[in-house]
């Protein structure tokens, strides 16, 4: 699953990650987008900010199983001819710890854009994207049974810029190697979405409410 990722990308590096490209919008740091917020669209000819969540049977459809898309004729048109990247400098995963959601930021080790492969269609005749998931590499297994497909930088541009049969996809529709993301404690202020800024890495920054249970009664 993929339900949260954060963007903290200059124009000029997604220039340079994504040479094909002859513009790219500037984009403010972003370190809490949740479905149905805009994210950043990488296609063959041009860059776009777009909702996240096309539309579905059930609503808003942000992740897409890469197996369906594989098999059911509508997502098999996309795959072929409305296929884009979703570039991220982390995204969420949570770690169980009792009753508690602990948020993780996972990120590449490498210290690179995480190229997520994803898909363009509508959302109320605007364009939306849906980001593809598989099975978890063992970075994320502990975590969820599902991950986002995460390309490396070759495979990043054959995505978007090649022309690929169904067979060649489900190729590169697969988990990323084991070692290649890294985990690191986010802060607990993660969980409410209205929350931003670079202090949602920090795993020492606590919900004002978390702060004020650990004060001592008088």
């Amino acid at each position: 699953m993929c339900g949260r990722i954060g963007s903290s990308m200059p124009r000029a590096e997604l220039l340079e990650t994504y040479h094909w490209l002859r513009d790219a919008p500037e984009d403010d740091p972003r370190y809490n987008i949740a479905p149905t917020d805009p994210v950043l669209a990488i296609g063959p000819d041009r860059a776009e900010i777009v909702r996240w969540g096309i539309e579905g049977a059930k609503g808003g459809l942000f992740n897409l199983r890469a197996e369906t898309a594989l098999t059911r004729p509508y997502y098999q048109r996309l795959l072929l001819t409305q296929r884009i990247l979703v570039p991220a400098s982390f995204f969420y995963e949570w770690r169980r710890l009792g009753e508690r959601r602990l948020p993780m930021a996972v990120s590449r080790t490498d210290g690179g854009l995480l190229h997520l492969a994803g898909l363009l269609a509508r959302w109320e005749r605007q364009p939306a994207a849906t980001i593809l998931t598989t099975t978890p590499n063992a970075d994320i297994a502990e975590l969820h049974n599902r991950m986002p497909v995460v390309l490396n930088d070759d495979d990043a541009a054959t995505w978007v810029l090649e022309d690929l049969s169904l067979e060649q996809m489900a190729g590169l529709l697969q988990p990323c190697p084991a070692g290649w993301l890294r985990l690191a404690r986010a802060s607990l202020r993660v969980n409410d979405v209205r929350n931003q800024g670079p202090e949602l890495l920090d795993p020492e920054a606590l919900p004002a409410t978390y702060q004020m249970e650990l004060i001592p009664p008088a």
